[in-house]
């Protein structure tokens, strides 16, 4: 999930507060005066977060109301795209819609795995969840991102304060050692779907 500009996050995190308070979504124009902001700033950030997988935006023309959806709203965990489980690469961003799960939301977001570096534990297409915030300890799953651009899912340690080392669950893989500067945690891993759970659970967003 890619990470948010501080103007992004205010947007965000205030959506957020509105529709905890309301229990639906603001009016966009009063929304936007109460953020000290221009309507059409506030529609370049809400596309920003569609396209991030935060919200689900979409502009419906001249004298239609946009449509705009929080998918934490939806009380559950947004389902934002994919995370490579192989060697690092470019994620899939996309909100593909919200995971049911009760006394999830908040925090948290799910991908999918693809590849099989964390295999036997976590298999290609199964649905990790995972929650923002910093590993508390060495061998934690996390999200990574390395470079702000190239990611990967994998065990993070941290044997000395300038380095992190990524391990893969598979001995296939090779564990790699990278500067602490270069890696971003996105996310830690704090619970797992899989199969026909995923469907199940799964809200289109569409």
């Amino acid at each position: 999930m890619e990470s948010l500009s501080p103007q992004q996050r205010k947007v965000f995190d205030r959506l957020c507060a509105y529709q905890r308070r309301t229990g639906e979504m603001p009016e966009l124009s009063a929304f936007a005066r109460t953020l000290g902001i221009h309507y059409v700033s506030l529609k370049q950030h809400l596309l920003a977060l569609d396209r991030k997988g935060y919200v689900h935006f979409e502009s419906r023309g001249r004298g239609r109301s946009p449509k705009l959806v929080l998918p934490a709203a939806i009380t559950g965990v947004p389902l934002v795209g994919s995370i490579p489980a192989g060697p690092l690469s470019d994620p899939a961003a996309h909100a593909e819609g919200v995971l049911r799960v009760p006394g999830l939301a908040g925090e948290r977001f799910a991908l999918r795995v693809v590849g099989d570096s964390m295999a036997e534990l976590l298999q290609p297409d199964d649905v990790v969840i995972l929650e923002r915030r910093d590993p508390r300890r060495d061998g934690e799953i996390c999200a990574l991102r390395i470079d702000e651009s190239e990611v990967t899912l994998k065990y993070l340690e941290r044997p000395e304060a300038d380095e992190v080392v990524l391990r893969a669950h598979n001995p296939q893989y090779p564990t790699l050692r990278v500067r602490a500067e270069r890696v971003l945690v996105d996310g830690v891993y704090c619970g797992l779907v899989r199969g026909d759970a995923v469907r199940a659970l799964l809200h289109d967003l569409g």
